[in-house]
């Protein structure tokens, strides 16, 4: 059995004394901003939880906020990340990125550690929409929770997803269809109901076939591509509502050999370096996802400074379509 990190581990790790390891643990004020992330990060890694008897209740805040996030590879996050460390600094806080990798065990084993409880509040794309049971200020990005009054920030997905499809009308397609995401959040459902709502605004019947609902990975992209294009009436064109369900619609037309925007035509959901590069460029929703982290670090802090409980406040962020090559005129 591995035997338990202790303090004098964090220390070591560090090479600072166990009293500098102590007053960070104990929420004391005594040590920098950057001296107390470097010792959340080490006792995070050595998964270090110091018994309750031996730590003193926080009292004092710490000036590290934590950002919750399911990675750093997906451009979406690491740009939520930029902001919420730009927003933070500005605000004189640290920032501790944490990585759930989409996982609520992830998500709760970071919730219940001493990390978690000694960072001032946390802003998060969360893996759960529970966080009923953590006791700081949280504030959700890209996400909502009506049941727990969560605040949060977020862009209009429906009205982003109602552009997509409306486009693609305007282009004389009337076989399109969707490859969405189904989660515990509001994010997939708010798209696929402004897609639906576009194509009733223009007279044409919701097929059921051209509905792939997935569980957001781009695995789950690249099968529903291939299932559509292999109806026997298979769509004109697709809307991807999010980066990586686009990314996969990329690679499952190419392994199709379709072209896109000739035999396919593609509108994805938020604009990136592939939909900028790739040729044909990818015409896309845009939403300033940089701005969300910079907006939802100035709620929490605000949260934390005046000492306010939740009340569900939701900020919502406008969306743009960037036309680009991706989307064939029929008919014309």
């Amino acid at each position: 059995m591995k035997k338990a990190s202790t303090i004098k581990d964090v220390a070591n790790m560090l090479g600072i004394s166990v009293s500098t390891v102590s007053r960070v643990m104990n929420g004391q004020d005594r040590v920098s901003g950057e001296m107390r992330k470097k010792v959340l990060d080490a006792a995070r890694k050595l998964n270090y939880v110091p018994s309750l008897a031996a730590v003193s209740v926080v009292k004092k805040q710490t000036k590290i906020v934590a950002a919750l996030l399911p990675d750093l590879i997906t451009p979406l996050y690491a740009s939520i990340l930029e902001g919420v460390e730009e927003s933070a600094r500005q605000r004189g806080y640290e920032t501790l990125a944490i990585l759930t990798h989409g996982s609520h065990d992830e998500e709760t084993r970071f919730l219940e550690g001493m990390v978690g409880r000694s960072v001032d509040g946390i802003a998060t794309v969360p893996a759960s929409p529970d966080f009923s049971h953590y006791t700081k200020p949280v504030v959700f990005i890209d996400r909502i929770n009506d049941d727990d009054g969560v605040d949060s920030v977020v862009v209009d997905n429906f009205r982003g997803a109602y552009l997509a499809a409306e486009h693609l009308i305007s282009r004389g397609h009337n076989k399109i269809a969707i490859i969405a995401s189904e989660r515990e959040f509001s994010t997939g459902h708010d798209r696929l109901l402004g897609f639906e709502q576009a194509l009733r605004n223009k007279g044409l019947k919701i097929k059921p076939q051209y509905i792939y609902i997935g569980g957001g990975a781009e695995k789950d992209g690249y099968t529903g591509a291939f299932r559509l294009m292999h109806l026997d009436d298979p769509p004109t064109a697709i809307f991807a509502a999010s980066e990586v369900l686009y990314r996969a619609v990329i690679v499952a037309m190419h392994d199709l050999k379709l072209r896109l925007g000739k035999d396919i035509s593609l509108v994805g959901f938020e604009d990136g370096d592939l939909a900028r590069s790739y040729s044909p460029g990818i015409t896309v929703v845009s939403r300033a996802s940089m701005d969300m982290g910079k907006i939802g670090a100035n709620m929490l802090i605000e949260k934390i400074t005046s000492g306010s409980a939740p009340i569900g406040q939701q900020v919502s962020l406008p969306v743009r379509l960037i036309m680009r090559d991706s989307v064939r005129t029929l008919g014309g």
